[in-house]
């Protein structure tokens, strides 16, 4: 019983959280229903392109009809781009420009030319979904079918890359980052999966549920993810390995307004604009995660009013928090503080509330902050290190 306690006032200290940081991401409806329920991506125009996966999550459409990709241009009107695709799933462009899509009930991949689907590998897929292009335009394939990831040249040979030392189930969606690694959610699990060019396979964080698809953001070096399964949106930070809920309650609609109080209904596809303000995203407008058509596409906008581009020109490095449990001093260490100014901490309780709140820090030499925790009751604690109005990095720390 105490354990259960705990965690349910763990799950509302997490969601006054992030009310207080997601308050002003506005969520908003741009379409009317339209067939469109695979993965999202977007060009340097802020043209927005969907794949339309189908109708139903399993088995073959009923009604006969090719599914096609769709785009939204920045006036919000809606046309076909290309058709004859059976399931397309996931897409992305490469360093061309040009769009390629992985068609699920096909077992291949495709580009678009000219608004025709030209076969570019069928090699060694089985179910493809996600799909990401690295620096060399190296194209990877989540295979969905068999749990593995699959490695496509430009010249089109197709070899096994990896099999995801047992963390892949379904793998479905797919992102990369300017290292060239690659960052991929499961449809049959929460995991957030990351794969380095070596291959070297970590599990990095997780969702509540079964994800849709993932993209990323280098401006502020966050994860976006669709949680099919769980009708709502997560961000995960590379550099801090931060995570939280984005927006969504959790129940299945399509009600608009701020993000923590707006719902979506199985959101597959997911794509962060290029300055990474705004996020698109579909939704099914069916309320029924087996009857995926029709859809909206939903807009996320002001993402970077709350996370400011300045926290991230000096990233703040993954905190250190020791001795945890602490009982007289908590040191907080990371490799960035030394070069920022008007640093403080905020200590809350497991009911939300500022009990503690230092000001005016001074950093030593080692790059760490001695925070005086001896008059704090035995229980457990957060802390956030902010700089000026901004709040850099939120921990979790145990006084004894």
């Amino acid at each position: 019983m105490k354990n259960k306690t705990m965690k349910k006032l763990l799950l509302f200290v997490l969601y006054i959280i992030c009310i207080q940081v997601n308050s002003q991401i506005q969520v908003s409806t741009l379409t009317s229903t339209f067939k469109g329920s695979g993965g999202v991506t977007i060009d340097n125009n802020g043209i927005v392109y969907i794949g339309d996966f189908g109708d139903f999550l399993s088995g073959p459409d009923t009604d006969g009809i090719p599914n096609n990709v769709m785009q939204l241009d920045t006036d919000l009107n809606l046309s076909i781009l290309a058709n004859d695709f059976t399931g397309a799933s996931g897409n992305e462009f490469d360093s061309n420009g040009v769009l390629y899509q992985a068609d699920i009930r096909d077992n291949a991949v495709y580009s678009i030319v000219g608004g025709s689907r030209v076969l570019f590998s069928s090699t060694g897929l089985v179910l493809p979904v996600g799909i990401a292009f690295d620096s060399n335009d190296n194209l990877f394939v989540c295979n969905c079918g068999n749990n593995t990831i699959r490695k496509i040249t430009p010249g089109g040979v197709s070899t096994l890359f990896s099999s995801g030392s047992g963390l892949l189930g379904c793998p479905n969606g797919m992102t990369i980052d300017e290292d060239d690694n690659l960052y991929i959610v499961n449809f049959s699990n929460p995991f957030i999966v990351k794969i380095e060019p070596d291959g070297t396979v970590t599990n990095i964080g997780s969702t509540t549920a079964g994800n849709g698809h993932i993209d990323y953001d280098q401006n502020t070096k966050n994860l976006y993810i669709a949680s099919f399964g769980g009708n709502q949106l997560f961000y995960l930070n590379i550099e801090t390995l931060n995570s939280g809920l984005m927006a969504g309650t959790g129940v299945a609609g399509n009600l608009d307004g701020p993000a923590l109080s707006a719902t979506f209904s199985a959101p597959n596809g997911i794509a962060v604009s290029k300055t990474g303000d705004s996020i698109y995203v579909n939704s099914s407008a069916t309320l029924n995660n087996s009857n995926l058509n029709p859809q909206y596409v939903r807009l996320l906008s002001n993402v970077l009013s709350v996370l400011s581009t300045d926290d991230y020109e000096i990233p703040i490095s993954k905190v250190k928090a020791y001795p945890n449990p602490a009982a007289d001093i908590l040191t907080l260490e990371s490799n960035a503080l030394s070069s920022m100014e008007n640093l403080s901490v905020t200590l809350l309780d497991m009911k939300g509330r500022v009990v503690k709140k230092v000001k005016e820090l001074e950093i030593s030499g080692q790059k760490l902050i001695n925070i005086d925790v001896s008059k704090l009751t035995a229980g457990i604690y957060f802390y956030s290190i902010n700089e000026n109005v901004n709040s850099l990095h939120t921990g979790k720390f145990i006084k004894n």
